[in-house]
């Protein structure tokens, strides 16, 4: 059996540093938990925070990693070290999708957020639990992924 995790969460745990190491255990364990009677595959967009951390759980848990790239310009979203992890996780990716926005833009991160829930059985929310600031935000990846009746796991952070 199949089993399918996404995720979505933040790009800022807040001031506490080791949040980003939290977050990252919380991965492993609930990623490493999941492949109990299933073959687990995880889904990311990639973005810094959250989505890297858990992306890299999986492939450190030698786990198939899907993703998605909101935008044709989406790696210059990245810088420096972020940009070499990027290339390093989608190089690593058994399966990219690519979305049809040209442009970094609040349309195309929901729509990789969307397309995230929707291929997933099951999402994982690193998320402060409140409504996202901004179109595309974690909030509204988590209330789309529960009103198409995903279970959603949270991870709690304080931001």
């Amino acid at each position: 059996m199949q089993l399918v995790v996404g995720v979505t969460g933040h790009r800022d745990f807040g001031p506490d540093p080791r949040a980003p190491l939290r977050v990252h255990a919380a991965c492993v364990r609930l990623l490493d938990h999941s492949r109990a009677g299933a073959e687990v595959v995880a889904v990311s967009g990639l973005a810094a925070g959250a989505d890297t951390l858990f992306a890299e759980a999986a492939v450190g848990l030698g786990l198939p990693l899907w993703a998605v790239v909101p935008c044709a310009a989406y790696a210059e979203e990245f810088a420096g070290p972020g940009r070499e992890r990027f290339e390093t996780l989608l190089g690593l990716a058994a399966r990219v999708e690519r979305l049809p926005f040209a442009g970094r833009s609040d349309a195309a991160y929901l729509a990789a957020g969307v397309w995230v829930a929707d291929v997933s059985d099951r999402v994982v929310a690193v998320w402060d639990g409140k409504p996202a600031a901004g179109v595309g935000g974690t909030g509204d990846v988590v209330a789309h992924a529960r009103a198409t009746g995903k279970p959603v796991h949270v991870i709690p952070v304080a931001r």
